[in-house]
């Protein structure tokens, strides 16, 4: 009755249990099928199960060892084997297999973790509920520079600096996870900066016990921003400084009379300076530049003005507050007084200057408008000259519209025309594209510049229809020619749909040839970053080439042409015209040329009108040029005769 209860028992207990006699032989078992399929680990090839394993050594040998059942997928069991007395005072062996293998996944599982833990390239912390540290992987050390011993117990706060340190922690302990920026000093004294996710992992009762911090490397990331930013900083006072006076220049002005609300603006105007220059010589007239914009300078209320010098003899007084106009032009009357009544002293020289005034108290077209009213002064031999309505000139009205009327005439009678200007690769000395450059041609035959009809076709309305005119010119023309062409865009021929539709229709079509590049005007709002990039993007894709065109004439931004994904800079003729001998233009251009050799961006020199401007240019490793001393613009039949 006892042996019936035991046997019941055993053969509902889970462990795979078998008695044996004092030489392996298998006297009893619950489970005796499954027992003769599993195999003692590690097995061989021959897969030898516990059975013949008794065969060849004693079952006290099988303690503690692994046996494993193959059945698609392994099962895993841990051998127990003790002694027991039998019948008639002899002695046998008790052997258990218990199944391990949900512990056996775990161990897997950990060992896993470890592994990835100890050789993963990030860098990864492990501190307890109180920030100090418990661990951390070689990662972790190579980066921070100290062992784990050395950090062990300590708070993380001693290693990494975290802005807000506090707000970051409340936020990971509510949270459970959190994305912030950091930095260390290592043994050495170097700063490195991170990028840092940090998990919480919770005990069994749901709460924080640890927390893991994944640190990755981005100090040459942060190095290079720094950088960037610091040469933006160096570009931007070069472009917006006048280096004579360091005062702001024309075109710093320009950018500041966006941010202004109610402008008003004086244009000051040295008379005859050029029989200064002639009579003392230029290096006399560069120290009364410089005396007379400190003076001007010093005579301004200290807020709400700002002094530029716009060009080589005149000054412009902005006014960057609400300021009533009677009061602004008193400013400007008292100063062009005090300047009149007090010469400049040059080695007991006394040196008499007087000034013309053009002032400018509308917000639209301001600077226009106050050099409209310096030019009226000038020619009227007036001291001071306010900008009036009445101060526009007739004739300008009548060439606005005969300008319109013969625009029409020409989109009707296909009088708008593309002429052609080869650029040149500096290395081969040979012609690899051509720039589409858009003409009009006049009534008797004459050919009219885009200077003197673009603008006002923009005010007529007709911008687009020209525009759309020169993009299928060009593509037709080159259509079975095995050059380049490149076209000029505005970001406004990008936000306009018919002409960017008409872009990539011909892009899309293998009929035509696709070797060609966009010029976007860097200066005509190119921080308008999101349309400019997808239409870049969508270029690209279609096989085009974009390149910034004018680049160091205006906003000169490093940051938006890493976005942008350019394939050329075209550097802008106001930096190259006079680089042979202008060595603030060559700093600037080396600066840019440098930038867009790391960039792997190609460079281009447009206005390269004599020998000496060519020479320079190609010793400056710029990689293409283009001017009139190379090729002038030619109609496409006469390119290649």
């Amino acid at each position: 009755m006892k042996n019936s209860i035991f046997k019941n028992v055993l053969m509902n207990i889970p462990d795979i249990i078998a008695v044996l006699d004092n030489k392996g032989k298998v006297l009893f078992s619950n489970n005796h099928k499954l027992l003769k399929k599993i195999h003692i680990e590690p097995s061989s090839e021959e897969k030898i199960n516990i059975y013949d394993s008794l065969k060849k050594e004693k079952p006290e040998h099988l303690n503690g060892r692994t046996a494993v059942l193959f059945n698609g997928q392994k099962t895993y069991y841990h051998i127990f084997v003790s002694i027991v007395d039998l019948d008639e005072g002899k002695q046998g062996y008790l052997l258990i297999l218990r199944n391990i293998s949900e512990q056996k996944q775990k161990e897997e599982s950990l060992r896993l973790y470890k592994t990835i833990f100890e050789n993963t390239l990030d860098a990864i912390g492990i501190v307890d509920s109180e920030g100090r540290y418990v661990a951390q992987n070689k990662s972790n050390e190579e980066l921070l520079g100290y062992t784990i011993e050395e950090i062990k117990g300590k708070h993380f706060s001693e290693f990494l600096k975290i802005k807000n340190p506090e707000e970051v922690w409340e936020k990971l302990t509510k949270q459970g996870r959190i994305r912030f920026l950091g930095s260390s000093i290592d043994k050495k004294g170097e700063e490195k900066f991170f990028d840092i996710v940090a998990l919480a992992v919770k005990d069994s009762s749901g709460n924080d016990k640890y927390y893991v911090g994944i640190k990755r490397d981005i100090t040459d990331l942060i190095k290079r921003e720094k950088e960037l930013k610091k040469l933006n900083q160096e570009l931007e006072k070069r472009l917006y400084t006048d280096p004579l006076t360091n005062l702001p220049n024309r075109i710093k002005l320009i950018e500041d009379i966006k941010n202004v609300v109610s402008p008003k603006l004086a244009i000051l105007n040295i008379d005859d300076f050029k029989e200064i220059n002639d009579f003392y010589g230029y290096q006399v007239g560069d120290f009364v530049l410089k005396t007379l914009g400190e003076t001007i300078k010093n005579l301004l209320p200290e807020k709400g003005f700002r002094l530029y010098r716009l060009s080589g003899d005149e000054f412009g007084i902005l006014s960057l507050r609400f300021i009533q106009s009677p009061e602004f032009e008193r400013i400007i009357n008292s100063i062009i007084y005090y300047i009149n009544e007090h010469p400049v002293i040059y080695r007991d020289n006394e040196i008499h200057i007087s000034l013309t005034a053009g002032i400018s108290l509308e917000n639209h077209n301001i600077l226009n408008k106050a050099d409209m009213a310096l030019k009226y002064a000038k020619e009227n031999k007036k001291t001071v000259a306010h900008y009036r309505e009445e101060l526009q000139i007739k004739e300008l009205y009548e060439t606005n519209i005969l300008t319109t009327r013969k625009i029409k005439d020409a989109l009707k009678n296909n009088k708008i025309v593309v002429y052609y200007q080869p650029i040149f690769n500096n290395t081969t000395g040979e012609i690899e594209r051509y720039e589409s450059l858009v003409r009009m041609i006049d009534i008797d035959g004459t050919v009219i510049p885009p200077s003197e009809f673009l603008e006002i076709s923009k005010k007529a309305r007709l911008y687009s229809e020209i525009a759309k005119r020169v993009i299928k010119t060009s593509f037709e023309n080159f259509k079975n020619v095995d050059k380049g062409f490149s076209i000029n865009l505005s970001v406004k021929d990008i936000q306009n749909r018919e002409i960017t539709e008409l872009i990539f229709e011909y892009l899309s079509n293998k009929n035509y040839n696709r070797n060609v590049v966009f010029e976007i005007l860097e200066s005509e709002g190119i921080e308008n970053f999101q349309e400019v990039s997808g239409f870049i993007k969508e270029v690209k894709n279609l096989g085009g080439k974009i390149s910034i065109d004018d680049f160091g004439s205006g906003y000169s931004n490093f940051e938006y042409i890493l976005k942008l994904d350019v394939d050329y800079i075209k550097i802008d003729s106001s930096l190259i015209k006079n680089i042979d001998s202008d060595i603030y233009s060559q700093i600037i251009v080396e600066t840019i040329v440098g930038f867009a050799q790391k960039l792997g961006i190609q460079t281009i020199a447009e206005f390269v009108h004599n020998e000496d401007v060519y020479e320079t240019v190609k010793s400056l490793s710029i990689d293409y040029s283009q001017g009139y001393f190379l090729g002038k613009p030619k109609p496409f039949e006469q390119l290649f005769e």
